[in-house]
């Protein structure tokens, strides 16, 4: 798609990924719609982008209320047609299982699950009747690879992936393509703010300016890939986990274990 002059909407918009990306895009001459809750934010991600002769829209929307209903529609109604939706919105939830509140496991999957699915079915009906159109939907590698402390969590992104299958299927009949870009531990502040206790993403760790152009530059391609791995080795993970099913989390438990017995053997000393 050319990216100049194309409508692009990005939730999550007023820091992280979603900033990067809206600033990214408007630089190479999209029209970028920032979606996002935190208004002080919002304005000042769209002042930034004016400011550097970038087109911005900001609104302000709650997508875990019923503020989301027929916004694409809406937002369409004031400013033309989106050419392309980026589902990136999204909040973390670090806790055990048995810890997990079912206040925090319904919001959790309110916005990162249903929002998600709405955003992604309004777009769908507007771009289906132009068939035309791009929507990527932001999950991580989490909906590939479970991680212990965050399992909620990694099951709302699992069911974004599995609902991006059937979505890239459907929408393919109606001339709309979807892409999911699938991103390991980012430098942001998304755990920081993450509801439950504190956790501490160990490994390799992205920049939101490197998930940010991996999308751009899905986009920006005449036929947008399936998936996008901002960190392309995770791909051997992934194929390791559908060969050897088990084999991975029982590396991950056998670690935890002999961490488990270092501390005791550190502390009886």
């Amino acid at each position: 798609m050319q990216l100049a002059g194309a409508r692009i909407l990005i939730t999550g918009a007023s820091s992280g990924i979603g900033e990067a990306l809206s600033k990214m895009m408007a630089q190479r001459g999209a029209i970028v719609v920032l979606v996002s809750e935190n208004q002080a934010e919002l304005q000042r991600v769209a002042s930034e982008i004016s400011s550097a002769g970038g087109q911005a829209v900001a609104k302000q929307l709650d997508l875990t209320s019923n503020e989301r209903k027929d916004v694409i529609a809406r937002i369409e109604a004031e400013h033309g047609p989106i050419d392309v939706l980026v589902n990136n919105a999204g909040m973390g939830l670090g806790a055990s299982i048995p810890a997990t509140t079912d206040t925090d496991l319904r919001l959790v999957f309110e916005l990162n699950f249903f929002a998600l699915f709405d955003l992604s079915r309004q777009a769908l009906q507007q771009m289906g009747t132009r068939h035309r159109g791009i929507i990527v939907n932001v999950t991580s590698a989490a909906a590939r690879l479970g991680s212990p402390g965050i399992s909620a969590y990694s099951a709302t992104k699992g069911a974004v992936h599995t609902f991006t299958q059937a979505l890239r299927m459907e929408a393919d009949a109606c001339g709309v393509q979807v892409c999911e870009c699938l991103p390991i531990s980012v430098r942001t502040r998304f755990f920081d703010s993450a509801r439950g206790s504190r956790y501490s993403p160990g490994g390799v760790v992205l920049t939101p300016e490197r998930v940010a152009h991996s999308i751009c530059n899905a986009i920006g391609r005449t036929r947008v890939p399936s998936e996008v791995l901002p960190f392309r080795p995770i791909r051997l993970a992934f194929i390791v986990d559908a060969c050897l099913p088990g084999l991975l989390p029982s590396l991950q438990i056998a670690a935890q274990n002999r961490r488990a017995k270092s501390h005791m053997r550190n502390h009886s000393a």
